[in-house]
């Protein structure tokens, strides 16, 4: 079994000082973090598909998973919303949700390509997957989202 000492890892994260970094670190350390802030946000979207899917926020009494997030999360509900759209995106799209997961996407790319995973589409979805997954790593998100749009557009039409 795995377990994430996850109080370790964040006592390694807030003892760093970047006022003691040299300009190139300091530079460098903002992307690498950015990535691992991505990755972590990757896990995290998985397991709270598995606990969806699972449907674990019924046993402590919560009408949904998003009701539970609220609760136990302290989230608000547009935030628990689009993290489960995300969460059942990154399972439905495997060429997206692989690079989600391995930090080289973000949360927000995700969010983007969620319109393109709706059960009345995913079948076509799914040959696009590839490309959103390869756009994703050189245009932002807002990009992104354009390109779903678009995407959306000629799909539907």
């Amino acid at each position: 079994m795995i377990v994430i000492d996850v109080e370790s890892l964040l006592a390694g994260v807030v003892a760093l000082d970047g006022h003691e970094l040299p300009d190139v670190e300091v530079a460098q350390s903002v992307v690498e973090l950015r990535r691992l802030v991505d990755a972590t946000d990757a896990l995290w979207i998985r397991l709270l598909g598995e606990f969806d899917r699972r449907e674990l926020w019924q046993p402590d009494g919560a009408r949904s998973a998003a009701a539970w997030l609220r609760r136990e999360c302290r989230l608000v509900h547009p935030t628990t919303a689009t993290a489960l759209l995300v969460a059942r995106a990154a399972r439905a799209l495997p060429a997206s949700g692989a690079a989600f997961r391995a930090g080289t996407i973000s949360f927000e790319h995700m969010r983007a390509i969620v319109p393109a995973a709706e059960p009345a589409r995913r079948e076509v979805a799914l040959r696009a997957d590839p490309i959103f997954a390869r756009a994703a790593l050189w245009m932002n998100a807002r990009q992104m989202s354009n390109v779903v749009r678009t995407w959306l557009q000629l799909a539907d039409g």
